[in-house]
């Protein structure tokens, strides 16, 4: 008895256990879901009305403040200077002086560039009286394969329709291409056959990985011919369309075809006609040549305004920079200025052991003179008598720079010798000039002066009673200028006749000048937006380093070359801006570029919208349970923040969304069909405009 009692107990014992854990395992869930719930994201149901507003559109970039780039201040390289007058880290205006110039280098430089401009306008009339028309010749022999051109037609419009004007075939061969399993091997004879039916004998010449290529000896055959090719046994190899195998493209851009030379079909050998062009405008060379003038003129002007205010100017405001007073620009820096005077006299030793040369003055500066020499050196027996000197304008066709001040220079006034100063000597004097065996100038002696001085005779005639006149105009030049800045001549004679050299536009940058008026910044811009960009637009630019002032800047330039790194292409755009009291190069500046605002359109936050499927919805409904009552809408332009809404949603009417503190991704139906919810809301959009 007890022991059917204690089975009873003990089956009562295992039911109770099995339903406590069925209920357990009943319960379990919905303490799981309701702690999920309690520390899960809450949502925050937010309304609002449909409300009439604006939004603008706008680019938005970063980058960090960079100086302008420095001014080069250059000078042509004969052009020297006599003084410096600023120093590193000056702060000067534009226009300010920078440096003194030696006046006779300058005027050096105007009379070789006047004879360059002279010598361009000659060679650029010469150029525009052969540009008229023009014969396009075949640069190798061939055959005319494809005559494209024909009289009347415009060079670009057949270019852009054929890429040629006319073809070529330089070996005389066609050719098919096959894809094929054939093995026939290169070298091996096949046979064409066209679709008339008639046949040619042409030859495997590769056969690589499926690709054949034939090749056949032209007979008039036309380019892109179809034909069949056929092995030795009979067997169809492939089909294929002809071409030129070694095609040459006859081509020009610009003009009428006026006549023709050839038809197709005719043979040719290298520099043959093929047609003649007329109206073709300017050549690479006449627009060359006019191009290299005006940068000529130019750089006469700048020569014209040193030589009349003896400075070098400041090309802008800024700080200068880069002056170098050690710079082989400056006379006073270079040895090779200085000459070892000698302590001879026109009279004393022995003359036969100097160089003599006569030359004319040309020009007269505080710091030298522009000479015109003879440069045949002739022998002095005595430095009394000079009846026996030569003196010849028309053989003076040496230019020296000359700015030995120091130099000795003497007259014979009543049989004596009369030392005179640099500055006794004029523009159109003749003077004769001794120089030793290294070609260092020993003393200059007067032959012929312009107007009364010490030493001179106040007419043309010479001391030694040779009759020349004098005056002060300047002689062309045909030698060149000497390489010896210091007055050396060079020994010997120097050819009369020479060909003609440009002056040389080599250009020293003997300092520089950073502008300080302006700071520049570089944004990248998707290529999305880059056509929307246009030169001259305003920009706003904050500095957070400053307190986060702003500033208004101008777009000064649009880069024309992406980077793409796997994406979008980006591009550089550079803003422009006055510089601030407290900007510093390198400070972080965000920039906006506003590109259109529209007003009096009905607006609302972008979290209000709803992606389901393909649709937006926004919720005009809530039950206190859940948002109710989508509707869709067609949606407009955006700033981020704000969206138009086009359609769906009329001004004034209510509507609700959902505002989760975390990112919620649901497609539970029972979720109110919410697709992106929360403060960071996801819903696809760019912020520059939906186009739904």
């Amino acid at each position: 008895m007890d022991k059917v009692r204690k089975k009873k107990i003990k089956r009562i014992v295992f039911a109770g256990v099995a339903l406590l854990l069925v209920v357990a395992l009943a319960v379990m869930p919905l303490l799981a879901k309701d702690k999920q719930e309690q520390n899960g994201p809450k949502a925050s149901i937010l309304s609002g009305t449909a409300e009439l507003g604006s939004i603008s559109t706008a680019i938005h970039g970063s980058g960090n403040l960079v100086a302008q780039d420095a001014l080069a201040v250059t000078v042509p390289e004969a052009v020297k200077l006599t003084g410096l007058r600023v120093k590193n880290g000056d702060t000067v205006l534009a226009g300010d002086a920078l440096a003194s110039v030696d006046r006779v280098s300058v005027m050096y430089a105007i009379t070789q560039v006047q004879e360059t401009l002279e010598y361009l306008s000659e060679k650029i009339e010469d150029a525009g009286e052969t540009t008229t028309q023009q014969t396009i010749t075949a640069l190798a022999g061939g055959i005319v394969k494809q005559l494209y051109a024909q009289v009347g037609d415009s060079v670009q419009s057949v270019m852009l329709e054929h890429g040629a004007l006319a073809v070529l075939s330089l070996d005389g061969l066609m050719a098919v291409d096959l894809q094929t399993e054939s093995d026939l091997r290169a070298g091996t004879e096949v046979i064409l056959q066209f679709p008339e039916g008639d046949t040619a004998t042409g030859q495997v010449s590769t056969n690589l990985a499926g690709e054949m290529t034939v090749t056949v000896q032209d007979k008039n055959y036309p380019v892109g011919q179809e034909v069949s090719v056929i092995d030795g046994d009979g067997n169809t190899v492939g089909q294929g369309q002809l071409y030129i195998l070694n095609p040459w493209n006859a081509t020009a851009y610009t003009g009428t075809v006026k006549s023709l030379k050839v038809s197709e079909g005719d043979t040719l050998g290298a520099g043959d006609g093929l047609l003649v062009l007329s109206d073709v405008g300017s050549s690479a060379s006449y627009l060359q040549l006019v191009s290299q003038r005006q940068a000529y003129e130019d750089l006469m002007l700048e020569l014209f305004e040193m030589y009349q205010t003896e400075t070098l100017v400041a090309p802008g405001d800024g700080v200068v920079s880069g002056v170098d007073e050690q710079s082989a620009q400056l006379l006073a820096s270079s040895g090779s200025y200085g000459l070892q005077l000698l302590a001879n006299a026109p009279n004393g030793d022995d003359e036969t052991m100097y160089m003599n040369y006569v030359g004319k003055v040309a020009a007269v500066a505080n710091n030298g003179w522009l000479l015109c020499v003879n440069p045949q050196a002739m022998p002095v027996g005595d430095y009394r008598e000079l009846t026996g000197i030569t003196v010849d304008t028309d053989l003076m066709t040496h230019g020296v720079l000359f700015t030995q001040t120091e130099l000795p220079i003497y007259g014979l006034v009543e049989d004596a010798w009369v030392q005179l100063q640099s500055e006794d000597i004029q523009a159109g004097d003749i003077l004769l000039y001794a120089a030793d065996s290294e070609g260092k100038l020993v003393w200059s002696v007067v032959l012929e002066k312009t107007q009364n001085a010490p030493g001179g005779s106040g007419d043309s005639e010479q001391p030694g009673g040779n009759s020349q006149p004098s005056g002060s105009e300047m002689p062309g030049f045909s030698g060149g200028m000497s390489g010896n800045m210091g007055g050396g001549f060079p020994q010997g004679s120097v050819p009369q006749e020479e060909e003609f050299s440009v002056y040389s536009m080599s250009m020293v940058q003997v300092a520089a000048v950073i502008p300080q008026g302006s700071v520049t910044m570089e944004i990248t811009v998707d290529e999305q937006d880059i056509t929307a960009l246009t030169v001259g637009m305003t920009a706003q630019v904050r500095l957070d380093a400053l307190g986060g002032e702003k500033h208004s800047a101008t777009v000064t330039h649009i880069g024309n070359s992406g980077t793409n790194n796997g994406g979008s292409s980006k591009y550089t755009v550079e803003l422009t801006m006055e510089r601030g009291e407290n900007m510093l190069s390198g400070m972080s500046a965000a920039a906006t570029i506003e590109l259109s605002s529209t007003e009096n359109i009905v607006i609302v936050p972008v979290e209000a919208l709803v992606e389901q499927g393909t649709k937006t919805v926004i919720y005009t409904g809530y039950d206190g349970k859940k948002l109710t009552d989508p509707v869709t809408v067609t949606t407009g332009i955006s700033d981020g923040k704000t969206v138009q809404i086009l359609e769906g949603l009329e001004q004034g009417q209510t509507y609700y969304y959902a505002y989760y503190d975390t990112l919620v991704v649901s497609s539970t139906p029972d979720s109110g069909g919410m697709g992106y919810l929360g403060g960071s809301f996801g819903g696809g959009f760019d912020g520059m405009g939906f186009g739904r």
